[in-house]
């Protein structure tokens, strides 16, 4: 189970690609197992994966609610979220140093995404949405004041709806947080533990043939994001 979430997960017509799915196929394919990929948002994944429903939803990172309800993989790749914003707001830049920084601003918000509970302990104002692209069209038109979206996924998104307009377009030098990226299991699918077990080695062993590395260059993803091996 997964979302569109460019260029981690690319959807066509229900058709699955991207630098994840090609590494979760990849690896399953390894052990002569075929993966089907289901979209859906991202708060219906989680309670299909909670119900036992599908095995696994993907990219997700690792925080301490979603340990008490999920298992997870090994790290498959780096993420580093930062804050888009207009040009024309902050002509000089925006640099912050932690979230109280935010407290004057709107911010776009995904409803399911990792930042909720940080956000709403900060008291921040958070408009929520259901995809990242509703944020850079509120963005756009001034209805927030900063959105959070993992670098890649942001610019991508921009080059995707504001072709033309890029440059009108900044993001904060510092990044929210630097996490990692796994798949997100079931406790109640048949076969689960074994299921990761294989993944898990099956990752190990594209990432020492240089699979993984090609994976990477595919989508013009930068090593940096890659995990060690």
């Amino acid at each position: 189970m997964t979302s569109a979430y460019e260029p981690y997960v690319i959807e066509d017509n229900q058709i699955a690609s991207g630098i994840f799915p090609d590494i979760v196929n990849t690896v399953f394919s390894l052990q002569d197992i075929k993966v089907r990929f289901q979209f859906h948002s991202w708060t219906r994944g989680e309670d299909l994966v909670k119900k036992g429903m599908v095995f696994a939803t993907f990219p997700y990172i690792i925080n301490t609610q979603r340990t008490e309800l999920f298992e997870f993989s090994d790290p498959v790749i780096y993420f580093f979220p930062k804050f888009f914003y207009l040009k024309q707001n902050f002509p000089e830049g925006f640099s912050w140093h932690n979230l109280k920084d935010f407290k004057p601003y709107i911010i776009g918000g995904v409803f399911g995404y990792w930042y909720e509970s940080a956000f709403r302990e900060q008291k921040i104002e958070v408009h929520y949405v259901t995809t990242d692209t509703q944020n850079i069209y509120k963005l756009m038109y001034g209805r927030i004041d900063f959105t959070l979206i993992d670098e890649l996924v942001g610019w991508k998104l921009i080059e995707s709806i504001y072709p033309q307009q890029r440059r009108v377009f900044a993001v904060a030098k510092k990044p929210e947080s630097s996490s990692t990226f796994h798949l997100m299991i079931s406790r109640s699918y048949p076969h689960a533990n074994k299921l990761t077990e294989q993944f898990n080695k099956g990752l190990k062993r594209i990432k020492t043939n240089g699979t993984y590395q090609r994976i990477f260059r595919r989508y013009a993803v930068p090593m940096e994001y890659a995990t060690s091996w």
